[in-house]
């Protein structure tokens, strides 16, 4: 009878515990742990090739990012002056820093050729997206490249658009969720911005 005890004691002591727990898995503690990047697909040549012959309209696809995207942009700081061995100016710079999340949900708002213009936010704050040269999926784009950083317009202004925790923006992939491709083969090969979804 001891033995059975013994054996049957840890059995039930793990039950009470672990039926003690106060966690509990729902659909919203799942969402918190943010996306599951295996739900999305590079956004490719060869799908927007498909999908120009059956002549689909991009902008009723949903569009994401695989890495987030920081825009920094710094204004002038006026005139300087050297004033008992230190440099002052006549007026404060003006520092503004915009993330754009990964996985952040945009819209296509026009293609030209091999580029999408992709918004996050307002209309007409959309960034390029393109598959050049011999690359297969669509990359984000922009102007005077130096050290993993372009320019870009974000709301008139010229930004300093950044990878974060990569080492080149040009390294930041356009997206389409897995669903979405129903029908299509995969592809071979592998303030802060909340997103515009479809209305």
């Amino acid at each position: 009878m001891k033995k059975l005890i013994l054996l049957i004691a840890p059995v039930l002591f793990m039950l009470m515990t672990s039926s003690c727990s106060d966690k509990m898995y729902t659909a919203d503690t799942m969402a918190a742990k943010g996306p599951n990047p295996g739900d999305y697909l590079p956004f490719s040549k060869s799908l927007k090739f498909r999908l120009d012959n059956d002549k689909a309209d991009l902008r009723k696809l949903q569009f994401y990012t695989d890495k987030p995207i920081v825009l920094r942009y710094t204004g002038s700081a006026g005139n300087g002056m050297i004033k008992s061995g230190t440099v002052t100016y006549d007026k404060v710079q003006d520092v503004s820093e915009i993330t754009i999340p990964a996985f952040t949900p945009g819209v296509c708002e026009r293609v030209k050729g091999d580029s999408l213009y992709i918004s996050f936010d307002a209309p007409q704050n959309a960034f390029v997206f393109a598959a050049m040269y011999a690359n297969e999926n669509f990359m984000f784009q922009g102007s005077n490249w130096y050290n993993g950083a372009a320019d870009v317009t974000y709301d008139g202004k010229t930004y300093r658009a950044y990878c974060d925790g990569c080492g080149s923006a040009g390294e930041v992939r356009l997206m389409i969720k897995r669903a979405q491709t129903a029908g299509y083969a995969a592809p071979a090969g592998g303030k802060t911005i909340q997103g515009r979804k479809l209305n």
